[in-house]
């Protein structure tokens, strides 16, 4: 399902006509269908709705969507997840899927520096929920498609610049060499050129952000059946960590940053933060022909990697390269019904990784130094028949396989050195699809195996400790929903429901000196409805309707099934408590107003339900409701020159809460206090 505007809105008898479903075209589980047909959970996010507010960040707009809870635990501290994976992402993102431009974004070692991206990288995003194995390999939260370029761009050259509270600055600026022609579409070549600085110094005390992106983008039609597009990306980050504070230190100073104890240092003391380049390049051919298509990605990455921490100093060199192939055919005695697809994946990665002591910000004696090595390989094929009846039918399979090499070159702790291997046992991962058009309810189901193996850092720490006997999470994941359309399409509903039975949960703990480590926990069930509304009516501004409602819903009832510990000499069971980290229900409701004229204004209410912080459930967050409003002036300065103008308040009803939380943590250092009620400005100029 898609909270996005009708991909087109056209006028017939002097009454404008929506097509909600049928007009959105998915990628999907690696084939492009419309939206109506395909048996599964997808939201996608075209770039008017990722700038619908500010566009310092694109968490406001990924939390409009049911299942999905975008955290930021300080300005480029990102955490994302999909239906409760927050469970074992401490921090960055785990256990889902993350690909730029068809580019696996998601190193091999099956953690994501999503925070590298700014948000003139992202012009379009496809979230898909659930497990996605049979197509994209390990993987139980779902997947996310990011594009950074628009086909429909007619600008030549564009840029903004933004400021607001708490220090917050922002330019960029945009050069399309050969951007579409706005009364054709025919396919050019096109060359996108994309700068973008970013800062603030935060809210809370050692909260200083900055990041600077370059991007070169180009796709060239070679002739009728060839096509090659070409991606490069340039990264670099450099922010501070303020660290979690206790129930007490949140409610009397929540700008405090993490205090010196005698177990680390204070986060100040230790500079806490990450500093990360990053250089990303790829190519992909696609081939066509009338019975035959071939889609092949190579891509490569380098990136340094710096990160001072209360406890310790990491210091990381990432490499990165591998490759993605997609072969489909249309058989021709079905009238092109039937299409079989077969691809595979291939991702190497080689850190050099090593530990050292917190010297007050800067890098003490060594504690290990190890030479990490990871290989994920994944094969899988599909078949797909659409029935003259508008029925569609997709089966699929892949096979994974994983392995880690890590390669300890010296542990001062143990005085030696040594190598250990961890290989997982190849997996193979079904999904069977089907779904039905109708003339006013679509409706859908599925199931698929969901598997996950942990990634490197969950079986090598920080402290130094190798978890060998640490197991992939595995489950099957029972889906249906139905999408309908009322009132010409000006009324949409998506109704999904689920069912996910996993099994060897990873979950995260803390030791008494703050160090993340990782378990497995037996079983959850996961069940869960989520809910889109989205209303449409009147005329606006070119093909914008005047307005635009959307409300969204998310009702998790995620328990662990079988869950038992020892902590302090004593076996705790936990087995029926809720979730850690998921909040049962969530709200999101937004309006868009944007009439004929110059003046728009959009407003959002995002309303979080208490939230498990510890295993125990004995510690929860408060609900709390985050209110967005921005308005804006757009005019022309000529019959190519547009100017918009804007302004937005974060944060309205000046909450107090928590907007990422530290899950079991050691001293009751849960809580990563949000900004108060903030402000921005800015302008955007194309031409």
């Amino acid at each position: 399902m898609s909270w996005s505007l009708p991909s087109y809105l056209h006028a017939q008898n002097d009454t404008m006509v929506y097509a909600v479903f049928d007009s959105v075209v998915v990628t999907g589980y690696d084939s492009e269908k419309a939206l109506s047909s395909v048996p599964g959970a997808i939201h996608v996010l075209q770039e008017r709705q990722l700038t619908a507010f500010d566009e310092e960040r694109i968490l406001t707009s990924m939390n409009a969507l049911p299942g999905i809870r975008f955290e930021q635990r300080s300005p480029g501290s990102y955490r994302l997840a999909i239906r409760g994976s927050t469970l074992r992402s401490p921090f960055g993102v785990r256990n889902v899927k993350v690909y730029w431009n068809g580019i696996p974004f998601t190193d091999p070692t099956g953690s994501t520096a999503l925070n590298l991206l700014d948000n003139v990288n992202m012009q379009q995003m496809e979230i898909i929920k659930g497990p996605a194995g049979s197509v994209y390999g390990a993987g139980t939260g779902g997947v996310l498609n990011i594009n950074s370029t628009s086909n429909h761009t007619t600008k030549l050259l564009s840029g903004g610049v933004q400021a607001g509270s708490f220090g917050y600055s922002k330019v960029n600026i945009e050069a399309n060499l050969s951007p579409r022609s706005s009364t054709t579409l025919e396919p050019v070549n096109r060359t996108t050129i994309k700068m973008a600085r970013q800062s603030s110094h935060g809210y809370r005390d050692h909260t200083n952000f900055k990041r600077w992106v370059g991007e070169l983008s180009g796709s060239y039609q070679i002739n009728n059946q060839h096509n090659l597009e070409s991606h490069l990306l340039f990264s670099s980050l450099d922010y501070q960590i303020p660290g979690g504070l206790t129930r007490d230190q949140f409610d009397e100073d929540p700008q405090l940053s993490r205090q010196s104890s005698k177990f680390a240092l204070g986060s100040v003391e230790a500079d806490a933060g990450v500093r990360q380049s990053l250089w990303l390049g790829g190519i992909t051919h696609r081939f066509f022909s009338k019975q035959f298509q071939n889609k092949t990605t190579i891509y490569g990455s380098f990136s340094p990697f710096d990160n001072p921490f209360n406890l310790d100093y990491k210091k990381d060199l990432r490499t990165s390269f591998g490759g993605r192939t997609k072969s489909d055919y249309y058989f021709s005695r079905t009238n092109d019904r039937l299409k079989a697809s077969l691809g595979g994946e291939y991702q190497h990665g080689f850190n050099v990784a090593r530990n050292f002591e917190n010297d007050y910000g800067k890098p003490g004696s060594l504690n290990f130094d190890d030479e990490l090595t990871a290989n994920q390989f994944l094969v899988f094929a599909r078949m797909e028949y659409l029935f003259a009846d508008s029925s569609f039918v997709t089966v699929g399979v892949s096979r994974n396989f994983l392995e880690y090499d890590i390669n300890r070159l010296v542990d001062v702790a143990q005085d030696t050195a040594y190598r250990v291997l961890k290989s997982f046992d190849p997996v193979w991962i079904p999904r069977i699809g089907y779904s039905r058009a109708g003339r006013f309810f679509d409706w859908h189901a599925s199931v698929s195996l969901g598997y996950s193996p942990p990634t490197i850092e969950d079986v090598r720490t920080n402290e130094g400790s190798i978890n060998l006997g640490l197991k992939p999470e595995i489950g099957f994941n029972y889906e249906a929903g139905i999408r309908s359309r009322l009132w010409r399409d000006r009324i949409s509903v998506d109704l999904t429901g689920y069912y996910f039975n996993l099994n060897n949960t990873i979950v995260q703990q803390s030791s008494p000196r703050g160090t993340v480590v990782f378990e497995n926990s037996g079983s959850t069930d996961q069940f869960g409805v989520e809910t889109v509304v989205q209303v449409v009516w009147g005329r606006g501004r070119a093909q914008e309707p005047l307005w635009h409602l959307v409300m969204s819903h998310a009702l998790h009832l995620f328990y662990f099934d079988e869950y038992s510990k020892f902590s302090d000499g004593e076996l705790n069971d936990f087995s029926g408590n809720q979730l850690t980290g998921v909040p049962q229900n969530s709200f999101s409701g937004s309006i868009r107003w944007s009439p004929r004229g110059p003046f728009y204004v959009h407003g959002m209410v995002q309303a979080v339900g208490e939230i498990p912080l510890d295993d125990a459930n004995t510690v929860y967050s408060n609900s709390y409701n985050d209110v967005s409003i921005k308005v804006g002036y757009r005019f022309s300065l000529s019959q190519k020159a547009t100017v918009e103008l804007f302004a937005g308040v974060r944060n309205a009803l000046n909450q107090k809460y928590s907007l990422g939380n530290d899950l079991n943590a050691f001293g009751g250092r849960y809580y990563q206090p949000a900004a108060p009620r903030n402000y921005y400005i800015g302008g955007k100029v194309g031409i």
